[in-house]
């Protein structure tokens, strides 16, 4: 599909594989903030249209053969979700936890900001996990189940759809905090870069948050533009 300076960061971003990269290297938010004109997002960034789009186009032609999301339907929608984004926030959080912890304890007089990092980590890791637990245990069976019914013309029912609704809206407002906090996150640590005489340990603990927040971002535009519109076109 064709990338116009009329179409939303959004909307690029799910027409576009591999285009969510070009967004995070300007540091054009396509998550929470993705409902801007992508001509007024490169203005506010200071970055050229035309260069973005061509950066765009090129990722997008060595990743052909990708699939599409908004091609999926809602099975294979949370087949993405639990094998893919799940996966790596689960495996993730358990190895940056700890190592959050270990940098703030060792280098935290040196670098008072990887003390406030660590907090501020394992607020996001709450307010994420929080919503991972009731997608894996409530919504998604429950989108399994309604599908598996559909061909004996099962209904939502009207408090169940309500209930869909609100659900959806506390996950995505947990999510829009742990973004929030991300972005205090990458101010603190002047956008994930690594002093001078940093550790290993050092290293991949700014490594890491700068890939768990691009990662985040990525699953907030998935699920508020792809997944969400689909799960509410049931009621």
């Amino acid at each position: 599909m064709s990338i116009t300076k009329e179409k939303t960061v959004a909307e690029i971003v799910s027409e576009n594989v591999g285009s969510d990269h070009v967004f995070s290297k300007y540091k054009i938010d396509f998550c929470c903030g993705g409902d801007m004109r992508i001509e007024d997002a490169c203005r506010e960034q200071g970055v050229s249209f035309e260069n973005l789009k061509l950066e765009i186009e090129a990722i997008k032609n060595r990743l052909v053969g990708n699939s599409n999301l908004v091609d999926l339907d809602l099975n294979s929608l949370v087949v993405e979700a639990t094998t893919v984004n799940h996966k790596y926030f689960n495996e993730n959080i358990s190895q940056l936890l700890p190592l959050a912890a270990l940098v703030a304890e060792v280098h935290g007089q040196q670098h008072n900001e990887v003390v406030e990092i660590n907090i501020l980590f394992s607020k996001a890791v709450s307010e994420i996990t929080e919503q991972l637990s009731y997608e894996e245990n409530n919504l998604f069976p429950f989108i399994n189940g309604f599908i598996g019914n559909q061909q004996t013309n099962y209904l939502i029912e009207p408090h169940i759809a309500i209930s869909l609704e609100q659900s959806v809206k506390r996950i995505q407002g947990s999510y829009a905090v742990a973004a929030d906090i991300f972005k205090t996150i990458s101010k603190l640590s002047m956008n994930f870069s690594i002093p001078e005489g940093a550790c290993n340990s050092f290293k991949l603990l700014y490594e890491k948050l700068e890939e768990f927040e691009h990662k985040l971002h990525k699953y907030i535009h998935f699920e508020k533009n792809v997944f969400f519109p689909k799960l509410l076109e049931l009621i």
